[in-house]
């Protein structure tokens, strides 16, 4: 397996008095692939790629990209390579979908320098592979929540790096908006994009990702292709509550199985 971005014998915590959220965390990501990670609230998901992203720094352990140290990268080096889209995001000004989208040009301008003819080609490119160019000129504020997130994720892909990461990006979106932002993800792995992805819900992953991961209390409880991750025993496990994973000829399903009932 090629890897993109490992992490070995992470610790993390925010601060000396809070407790310890990731623990000796070690996990390779594969090139080229979409990559799942589930888990329940509280496991370190988000924290684990703000760890990736290198917004957050581990007090031990290595982090490494593309083959190189965290540390041997410049912020700037590290924007060019590296994208998240996270799970909320403001924005503080009125700016039209094709304004916002092209911020994520900014790894690649100078200070004060205006976007050029090739930002503007980039940004045009973005908007039409995830399906959004009709929206261009429109306020962001006024759009669906669906599409908003698909201008998120096109402004990350403005900024043309190697590694996507995204947290929880299918979160309270219909099924049809689901379906096209994970397409879309599907689509920019083909093309050579390292995409991973924090989820709550296994069948989302299971539609877009190669490679799994599941989560549980800082740690990493099971990792690998679908048939070895994504069982009853360890859903269930790890959510602490009945599930059943049901297969049939090239088809996976995860569904909620009934609790016993007491009394």
């Amino acid at each position: 397996m090629d890897k993109m971005l490992t992490l070995e014998s992470v610790y993390f915590s925010y601060s000396e008095e809070d407790p310890v959220v990731l623990a000796d965390l070690s996990l390779d990501i594969p090139a080229g692939k979409v990559t799942a990670i589930l888990g329940p609230n509280g496991t370190g998901k988000t924290t684990m790629l703000h760890i990736m992203l290198g917004l957050l720094k581990p007090f031990q352990g290595v982090v490494t990209v593309a083959g190189k140290s965290h540390k041997d990268y410049s912020k700037r080096e590290l924007s060019q390579l590296i994208g998240l889209v996270p799970q909320f995001e403001s924005i503080p000004f009125n700016f039209s979908v094709i304004e916002y989208v092209l911020l994520g040009r900014s790894p690649y301008l100078n200070p004060f320098q205006l976007p050029g003819d090739l930002d503007l080609e980039i940004t045009e490119k973005a908007l039409k592979e995830a399906g959004i160019s009709h929206l261009a000129e429109k306020p962001v504020t006024e759009i669906s929540g669906g599409e908003r997130q698909l201008v998120h994720i096109s402004r990350v892909l403005t900024q043309k790096t190697k590694i996507l990461l995204l947290d929880e990006p299918t979160a309270h979106l219909d099924l049809e908006n689901q379906n096209r932002i994970l397409s879309l993800l599907k689509r920019m792995a083909a093309h050579g994009v390292t995409t991973v992805i924090t989820t709550h819900d296994p069948n989302a992953a299971i539609f877009a990702a190669d490679h799994f991961v599941l989560m549980n209390q800082g740690n990493i409880a099971a990792e690998g292709e679908l048939g070895e991750v994504i069982t009853t025993e360890n859903l269930s496990m790890i959510y602490k509550t009945p599930i059943r994973v049901e297969r049939t000829t090239g088809y996976t399903m995860v569904v909620m199985d009934k609790m016993e009932e007491h009394g």
